[in-house]
C-alpha cells in the first residue's frame, strides 16, 4: 500500500499544480475572445500548423534513429517512427511522463538489448532539451530585448544550457573512473557506479560522434524556426500583432524549454502560463497567447492518434504490458530472451 502511494504521489502533485495553474490563468481570461480566435481561424492554417507539428515529430524520430544507428542498433526509419509515435501516445494519455520512453525501451529492447535502447533514449532527450536550451540562449543574446522579463529569464535559461551541455560532455567523456573514486564508500556504491558507467559507455558511442550533435542541432533549429513561423502567422491573421521574428523565437523556445520542468501533467497549465508571460511583452494578448499554446498542444494530441494506430498493430502479447518504471526492465541485460 505504501509503495502504491509513493508511486502515485508525483502524479497527484502534478495534477494539483496543473489545475491550480489553469484556474489562475482562466480566472483573468476573456473566454469569448478566446473562442473568437478559434472561430476565425482558417482551415488552411489549422492544417498547416498541424503539418508542422507532425513534421517535427517525424524529424525527431529520424534524429533518434540516427542516435540508434550510431550506437550500433540496427533499426529502420519506419520502426523508429512507429516507436516514437507510440511513445507520444503513451506520454499524452497514460499517467506517467516517462511511460512512453519506458515502452520504447521495452518494445525495442526485447530484440536489441534494453540498456542500449535506454541509453539512446536518454541521450536523445539530452540532445533535444540541451540543444533547445542552447538555441534559446542564443536567441536571448542576438534578438532584441523587449522587456526586463526577458533579461530575468535569460540568465536562468543560460544556466540550464550550460548544465545540459555539461551533461552531454559527461556522457561523451565520462568522469575518469567513478567506481574507483567511490570505492571508499563500500561495495554497494561501487556497484551503482559500475552500472552507471556501463550505461554511460552505451551513450558515449553516439555522443562522441560530431555528426550526431550537428544533425540534432539542425533538427531542433529547423523545427523551432518553422514553429515560430506558425506563431507569427497566427498572430498576424488573428490579432494583427507583428513581433520581431527573432524575439518571438526567443519566447517560443523558452516556453518549450521550461515546459519540460516536471511540475505539471505534460506541461499543462505551466506551458500556457509561460506563453502568457513571455508573449505579453511582444504586444500579444493573454487570449492569443493561450490560444496558440492550446492549439499546439491539441496538435500533439492529434499526432497521438498515429501512435494509437501503430500501437494497435503490435502483437497482443507485447502491447498487453506497458512498463512505467525502470524496475520493470532489466537494464543490466544486453539481449534478453523473449518469454
Amino acid at each position: 500500500m505504501r509503495e502504491s502511494i509513493r508511486k502515485r504521489l508525483p502524479l497527484a502533485i502534478q495534477s494539483v499544480v496543473s489545475v491550480a495553474l489553469l484556474a489562475l490563468l482562466f480566472r483573468g481570461l476573456d473566454l469569448g475572445a478566446l473562442r473568437q480566435l478559434y472561430a476565425a481561424m482558417p482551415l488552411w492554417f489549422y492544417l498547416l500548423s498541424l503539418g508542422v507539428i507532425l513534421g517535427g515529430q517525424v524529424l525527431y524520430a529520424w534524429r533518434w534513429r540516427q542516435v540508434l544507428a550510431a550506437s550500433g542498433v540496427p533499426v529502420t526509419i519506419g520502426t523508429a517512427i512507429r516507436q516514437y509515435f507510440i511513445g507520444v501516445f503513451l506520454n499524452n494519455f497514460f499517467p506517467s511522463t516517462v511511460g512512453g520512453d519506458m515502452a520504447k525501451v521495452y518494445y525495442l529492447g526485447k530484440h536489441h538489448g534494453y540498456r542500449p535502447i535506454a541509453a539512446s533514449i536518454v541521450l536523445d532527450r539530452l540532445l533535444s532539451i540541451g540543444l533547445l536550451a542552447v538555441l534559446a540562449t542564443t536567441m536571448y543574446w542576438v534578438a532584441p530585448d523587449p522587456s526586463p522579463q526577458f533579461a530575468a529569464t535569460r540568465a536562468f535559461v543560460t544556466v540550464i544550457a550550460v548544465c545540459l551541455l555539461g551533461g552531454l560532455v559527461l556522457a561523451a567523456r565520462g568522469t575518469g573512473g567513478l567506481p574507483r573514486r567511490l570505492a571508499p564508500f563500500g561495495t554497494f556504491a561501487v556497484r551503482l557506479a559500475e552500472r552507471a558507467q556501463r550505461f554511460r559507455h552505451d551513450m558515449a558511442t553516439a555522443a562522441r560522434r560530431p555528426h550526431i550533435v550537428f544533425q540534432s542541432a539542425a533538427v531542433v533549429t529547423t523545427y523551432f524556426f518553422a514553429l515560430t513561423g506558425i506563431y507569427r502567422l497566427f498572430l498576424a491573421l488573428d490579432t494583427g500583432a507583428h513581433p520581431s521574428f527573432l524575439t518571438l523565437m526567443t519566447a517560443v523556445t523558452t516556453a518549450s524549454l521550461l515546459s519540460n520542468i516536471p511540475i505539471s501533467i505534460n506541461g499543462l497549465g505551466l506551458r500556457e502560463q509561460l506563453h502568457a508571460i513571455l508573449l505579453q511583452p511582444l504586444g500579444v494578448t493573454r487570449e492569443a497567447a493561450v490560444a496558440i499554446s492550446l492549439l499546439t498542444f491539441a496538435h500533439s494530441l492529434v499526432s497521438s492518434l498515429l501512435g494509437v494506430l501503430f500501437w494497435l498493430q503490435l502483437p497482443a502479447a507485447i502491447k498487453s504490458h506497458i512498463p512505467t518504471s525502470e524496475s520493470e526492465i532489466p537494464l543490466d541485460s544486453e539481449i534478453p530472451v523473449d518469454s
